[in-house]
């Protein structure tokens, strides 16, 4: 199982055709290929530790985005009203899937997913040290993601489960969806994101079925309402001691998200990743960080690409500068 899932993971790296080309000579010509390498820095999981407190029903009819994000302002509230979506139930052998919350914008997507089993199954409620419940199947495959053509959308997901006081209760996920190149939530085309089984996992890494079948979700059939913005980066750099700069090369901003692409020269120590903070100020002053990011980046070309969610949904109309070390660009 272990192996499976693994091969699963290699199977989400994605290559450029000239990247995919360089790999296959250096393989056939047993020389190192150009080291592009991803890496990862999230914080989903202790997020939703501080905003998950319960599981019930009665708590998941509150406003359901604080599942994610904790207490939002009426301005917040309006920016997740208008990225959402309703998504219809999907039901396979007697076990029904409903989002209770679905919204995204162009670079992320969260869903908030209740599991309702048959009538005589029973989902033990376990303990941390007991079983951890997988949205997989039995090869290891996780949830995918593919287009209206049927094909892979690589992507990263992450899930945390809601707590729950009883055997009885639904399981409820909270899932978030971060795409790599070329994925874009809101322009409209379908998006099926498929929920594999749900299978459990043992302490020692044994897993058993729980429950088999597939069900679908058109995550992609909307435009989102509010669009994101590219930023004039013309000429910002921020200075680090470790290189002889960093040079902003791309940025866009969305209500959830940033993604960015910036080049250094002169790297004095080749362990380090160069880059510098991110942030949003907006117009009360207030920062918005992000709560976790991932990207991929080129030693030997020496540029790095980098993007994240906000701790917090924004209203770009209230977003005055993203700050990027000790640089600022303006958002208006």
């Amino acid at each position: 199982m272990e192996q499976n899932a693994y091969k699963n993971e290699l199977n989400q790296v994605v290559y450029t055709e000239a990247g995919r080309a360089a790999l296959t000579e250096a393989l056939l010509e047993a020389r190192p290929a150009p080291r592009r390498r991803s890496w990862t820095r999230k914080g989903f999981a202790a997020l939703l530790a501080a905003v998950l407190l319960v599981g019930s029903v009665g708590a998941v009819a509150g406003p359901v985005w604080n599942h994610f994000f904790g207490a939002l302002d009426e301005d917040q509230q309006a920016v997740i009203e208008t990225l959402s979506q309703d998504l219809p139930a999907a039901e396979s052998n007697g076990t029904t899937m409903t989002p209770l919350a679905a919204f995204g914008d162009q670079d992320f997507y969260y869903l908030l997913l209740e599991i309702t089993p048959p009538e005589d199954t029973v989902l033990p409620n376990y303990g941390k040290d007991e079983g951890y419940y997988q949205l997989m199947d039995g090869e290891g495959l996780g949830i995918r993601l593919k287009d209206g053509q049927g094909q892979e959308l690589y992507n990263s997901v992450e899930y945390s489960w809601l707590e729950r006081t009883s055997d009885r209760e639904h399981l409820t996920a909270a899932i978030r969806i971060w795409p790599t190149e070329s994925v874009d939530f809101s322009d409209g085309t379908d998006k099926i994101l498929t929920i594999p089984g749900l299978w459990v996992q043992s302490p020692d890494k044994e897993y058993t079925p729980v429950l088999a079948g597939s069900w679908s979700f058109n995550i992609g059939a909307h435009t989102g309402g509010i669009q994101s913005r590219i930023l004039d980066v013309s000429g910002v750099t921020v200075s680090k001691d470790y290189c002889d700069g960093l040079f902003l090369d791309a940025l866009r901003i969305s209500p959830l998200g940033i993604r960015l692409r910036y080049h250094w020269t002169g790297l004095k120590d080749p362990v380090i990743i160069p880059g510098a903070e991110i942030s949003v100020v907006m117009d009360d002053g207030s920062e918005i960080q992000l709560s976790g990011s991932m990207g991929s980046f080129n030693d030997e070309e020496c540029w790095n690409e980098e993007y994240g969610p906000f701790e917090t949904p924004i209203d770009l109309s209230k977003a005055v500068a993203v700050r990027w070390g000790d640089a600022e660009i303006p958002v208006r």
